[in-house]
């Protein structure tokens, strides 16, 4: 290779490098929702299983220094557009927005027992709980299954703890009783009845057997913020409106700590489908206090959604940045709001988000095609 081919190549992949860093310190993309952690279960040596490492897809290059190309078709700025549309605040959402529509889901699902005593996997589990995130005096209900060649098998000699794991002061641990409900062992745990000034990580362990099967064990997390932590409550009260061609619905909150607030809500058509998904993220002051969620116009119109709308799955909390636990989560409100104004479509903007921002990225994009560069599609940018 001559000097002059191994210099442009190397402008071409240190372009390249720079614009991929670059975008990646650029591109934002409201976090889901936390998952639950999936129950480990083991035999009498309580080694706990592993989880399968996540598939990731590994930023590389081509022999000449060239990113690779994941897709030929659309282009990375075709799906940069795509993906900008709205600000980062407001996404658009549907049916199979699973951890927006169901905020602190859990993810366990039934797994084979270890152990020698299990060779052709005829044994399997399930040990869970209905939700991540509890508040407050909020119960949680925990069950455990099992399964014998795909026949349920009830848990004998159930034996269930749960502990406080986060860090601070120590939390004596608490017994739980099991009950039968024919097919599972299930409990009902108020932890704020045991540590309503506890902030962090709660794990039950739970010991079990049945016939033919040797004693096993397991656990499983939830996030737990007691009642003497939680930093506000909402009030139930809102007011919405329009303001630049968008929507703005705004949340009553009674705050007992002033600090930086996450606040997240669904909105759905008069057809009850969900559509919109906003974020409210600044400081709020001590007392009575106002979260406007900002449901971009555009969105409106990629929907054809119709009036009145309805606010669900309201849900946030007070950050923590630099602290362990990093949030204080607020009491989800159980109840939905349904706009009151009189909206048509015609009222909503249609135009694209055209921040500064975005213009930039996009500006990058179009220069790196100019100059050849390949790049890897993005995955979930966002613009602010």
């Amino acid at each position: 290779m001559s000097r002059a081919a191994e210099h442009h190549n190397s402008r071409a992949w240190a372009l390249g490098a720079l614009l991929l860093l670059v975008i990646l310190a650029w591109w934002q993309w409201p976090e889901p929702a936390a998952p639950g952690r999936s129950a480990g279960v083991s035999d009498d040596s309580d080694v706990a299983l592993q989880e399968a490492p996540p598939d990731t897809e590994m930023l590389a290059k081509t022999g000449h220094g060239e990113a690779l190309q994941v897709s030929n078709e659309p282009s990375a700025l075709d799906q940069f557009r795509e993906r900008t549309r709205y600000p980062a605040s407001t996404r658009k959402i549907n049916e199979n927005s699973f951890d927006l529509l169901n905020p602190g889901a859990r993810h366990e699902n039934r797994q084979a027992l270890p152990g020698p005593d299990n060779p052709d996997l005829a044994w399997q589990v399930l040990f869970t709980a209905d939700r991540f995130f509890v508040t407050g005096d909020e119960p949680i209900l925990i069950s455990l299954q099992l399964w014998n060649r795909g026949e349920a098998v009830l848990p004998e000699s159930v034996s269930l703890q749960a502990e406080a794991v986060g860090p601070g002061d120590r939390h004596a641990p608490v017994m739980l009783a099991a009950r039968s409900d024919g097919k599972a062992k299930t409990t009902v745990f108020e932890p704020n009845k045991h540590w309503p000034e506890y902030l962090g990580r709660v794990r039950v362990g739970a010991k079990f057997s049945a016939r033919d099967l040797k004693p096993q064990s397991g656990e499983l997390d939830f996030f737990f913020t007691g009642k003497e932590r939680v930093p506000a409550h909402f009030t139930g009260t809102f007011r919405d409106f329009m303001a630049g061609g968008d929507l703005l619905i705004e949340v009553g909150l009674d705050v007992h700590r002033d600090g930086i607030f996450r606040i997240d809500g669904n909105l759905f058509d008069r057809a009850g489908k969900p559509f919109g998904w906003a974020r409210f993220e600044g400081p709020l002051a001590q007392g009575n206090a106002v979260a406007a969620l900002r449901y971009y116009g555009l969105l409106f119109h990629d929907a054809e959604a119709q009036a009145p709308f309805t606010l669900r799955n309201l849900h946030g909390y007070r950050m923590r940045p630099g602290d362990v636990p990093d949030r204080e989560h607020i009491p989800q409100l159980a109840t939905d709001y349904q706009t009151g104004g009189n909206y048509s479509l015609q009222g909503f903007r249609s135009q694209e988000n055209h921040s500064p921002r975005r213009q930039r990225m996009i500006e990058m994009y179009e220069d790196a095609e100019r100059r050849g560069v390949k790049l890897t599609r993005p995955e979930n940018p966002g613009d602010g």
